[in-house]
């Protein structure tokens, strides 16, 4: 290990990971299809019709999520200390990325079929405009915070450096 303190390391030495995440069932319209059917309440206690769906859909249900984390095409949310990143396979070809300090906000949007997975999109903002989006991110507002941490720490450190190169 190089960094004094794990998984702190300098922008300018080289990039390291802060967080991976894999992306949820929802982020396939299939899957949302699915959390639409298991939000369904009709019944008493356990035994609710949303319930019924989520036995009757085993058979669709598990080759979606395998599909989701097989390492030839799995895909998964990578937060660096100068990136977030969608990768793709099992050497994490890049697919997508966007620089820490290519956004100014993030929003979170759960569309319907997403909430029985407790999972969202998260939409990037850039002045208003819409600049990169993950799909079916699990836990998202905890995913929004790591982005939005690691971001200011990025314009931190480019402040601070731009003082130094500046001599102030």
């Amino acid at each position: 290990m190089k960094q004094a303190i794990a998984g702190l390391s300098l922008s300018s030495q080289q990039e390291s990971t802060a967080l991976v995440v894999w992306p949820s069932v929802s982020a396939t319209s299939m899957g949302k299809f699915l959390g639409r059917l298991y939000e369904k309440k009709l019944g008493v206690s356990f035994l609710t019709l949303g319930n019924l769906f989520v036995l009757l859909s085993i058979p669709v249900a598990i080759p979606l999520y395998l599909w989701n984390v097989l390492p030839v095409v799995g895909t998964r949310y990578r937060i660096t200390n100068r990136h977030v990143n969608i990768e793709r396979g099992i050497q994490g070809e890049m697919e997508r990325q966007i620089a820490l300090d290519q956004f100014d906000q993030i929003e979170v949007q759960q569309k319907s079929g997403q909430a029985w997975f407790r999972s969202a999109d998260l939409v990037f903002f850039k002045e208003e405009a819409e600049v990169f989006a993950l799909p079916g991110v699990p836990y998202p507002d905890g995913f929004r915070a790591a982005c939005m941490k690691a971001s200011m720490t990025y314009r931190g450190f480019q402040e601070i450096h731009a003082r130094q190169a500046s001599g102030d």
